[in-house]
């Protein structure tokens, strides 16, 4: 059986050049970047020496997994996956992947190497977020080589914990983000540094970024059970507070035009 294995590239530069070798002599075959493709008799040299890379274990199935979770244990599979992965683009084109991302629930498994749920459509009904094969054509449109695999699955349960950890924590920093930009927001506001025009501008920004987050974390929470809800209360309550500013500006200027 061939299966799939994905890491992290180290930082060194000594590092770095050297890995690559080892793991050819080891018989992996790159697929894109850090994502290799290796025969099952061989695997546990190659995770032996990627044990400092943080190493993630796949192997395609047949069928479409659903999710399964332990009664005490959390979640144990998360069902079948669709692997897209692309050669790192220039810096311009890596800020427009980035915008895109925000709308595409996903666990990003290295760099350029992001796992989509294949049951999107059951999660996603009204087609509201983007989903693995919309973002390949998106990487398409950009002019730049896209790989799909689909019907994967992570077979070391340890990978599992830490990926879901660092997709909530993915999620909560955005969320966090949006609070900061309204609060700092809401003291310019309040002082007068930007005129109702800008303040205007820049909530209905955000507003549109936890708009687009709310979607996602309720496609997480579907998916993986996720609960968001806190942090967004948050969101919303910073959103709204700001927008409460621009009300009795708005106010004022209409009580002012009535006394004329």
């Amino acid at each position: 059986m061939v299966l799939y294995v994905v890491y992290r590239a180290p930082r060194e530069s000594k590092s770095r050049s050297i890995l690559p070798h080892r793991l050819e002599e080891l018989g992996c075959r790159r697929v894109c970047r850090s994502f290799l493709e290796v025969d099952e008799e061989r695997v546990n040299r190659v995770l032996k020496a990627l044990e400092k890379n943080q190493p993630i274990l796949l192997k395609r199935v047949r069928e479409i997994r659903k999710p399964r979770f332990g009664r005490n244990e959390g979640i144990s599979d998360l069902g079948s996956l669709v692997i897209v992965m692309y050669a790192t683009p220039k810096e311009a084109k890596r800020e427009k992947i980035k915008i895109i991302l925000r709308k595409a629930p996903y666990i990003r498994l290295c760099r350029s190497v992001y796992a989509f749920s294949q049951m999107h459509p059951f999660f996603d009904k009204n087609k509201e977020l983007v989903d693995a094969l919309k973002f390949a054509g998106f990487i398409r449109e950009i002019r730049e080589d896209v790989k799909v695999i689909p019907r994967v699955v992570i077979v070391d349960k340890g990978s599992i914990e830490r990926l879901l950890e660092e997709t909530r924590q993915r999620v909560e920093n955005e969320i966090s983000s949006i609070n900061r930009c309204c609060k700092e927001l809401h003291t310019k506001a309040l002082e007068g540094e930007l005129e109702a025009g800008q303040v205007r501008d820049a909530l209905s920004k955000n507003r549109r970024r936890f708009i687009t987050v709310k979607k996602a974390a309720a496609f997480y929470g579907k998916w993986l059970r996720m609960d968001f809800s806190r942090s967004l209360m948050k969101s919303y309550r910073a959103v709204a507070k700001v927008n409460s500013v621009l009300e009795r500006e708005q106010e004022k200027r209409s009580g002012y035009e009535e006394t004329l």
